[in-house]
């Protein structure tokens, strides 16, 4: 059975910042079909539909209530203007039991603030928009100290990142969930970091 990447969905969510790494574990034409252990799930607090940041309507797979946590290997976290709305603490509480069990989350942009009320990154290097995004907004951040200047960050089993860094975000979850072989990876990133042309020849020879 496949194991499972939630995508946890919430109104205002931006669109954009998991287009790269959704697209890429869903990508077809490869002969080792690495990337098709895994199996993508949409979940919100309930299973009414979202609009997100770019106006895309979006409907749910399942309910929080419905997560599979045996089954799951990743939980990735978009970024929102809404993450303070009291229903998501529903999922957010279960973060840190995630975060124990080893399943990979990756929070990006406004999730980051979610994970420092959390006190999730009061003990795990992790970026986020800015340091002062996190200490002005977050009462109880004490992750100073841990704070990194980087677009994106991993600490084991959890990955951070700025709005800024989706492409880079992508890469190091791909990595951590080893969709595709590292070399795979690496020509897939650097074509979209660079586009040139040799390193999307690289990615077209390796996927077949």
């Amino acid at each position: 059975m496949n194991k499972i990447i939630y995508v946890y969905l919430l109104d205002t969510m931006a669109d954009w910042e998991l287009s790269y790494v959704l697209s890429a574990i869903n990508m077809r034409g490869t002969q080792n079909k690495i990337s098709h252990k895994y199996t993508i799930k949409t979940v919100g607090y309930t299973k009414d539909s979202i609009q997100t940041m770019g106006g895309l309507t979006v409907t749910p797979d399942c309910s929080i209530a419905e997560i599979d946590s045996n089954q799951m290997a990743a939980l990735l976290l978009p970024g929102a203007n809404t993450w303070d709305a009291p229903q998501h603490q529903a999922l957010l509480k279960e973060v840190p039991g995630y975060l124990e069990q080893g399943t990979l989350v990756a929070a990006i942009c406004g999730a980051t603030l979610a994970l420092a009320n959390l006190a999730v990154l009061d003990t795990r290097k992790h970026t986020s928009s800015a340091l002062e995004f996190l200490t002005g907004f977050s009462p109880t951040y004490q992750g100073q100290a841990l704070y990194q200047q980087a677009l994106s960050m991993t600490d084991n089993n959890l990955i951070t990142a700025s709005p800024a860094g989706a492409l880079l975000f992508a890469k190091q979850i791909l990595t951590a969930l080893a969709v595709f072989p590292s070399p795979m990876i690496e020509a897939w990133y650097n074509y979209y970091l660079t586009g040139e042309v040799d390193y999307y020849m690289e990615l077209v020879a390796l996927s077949n």
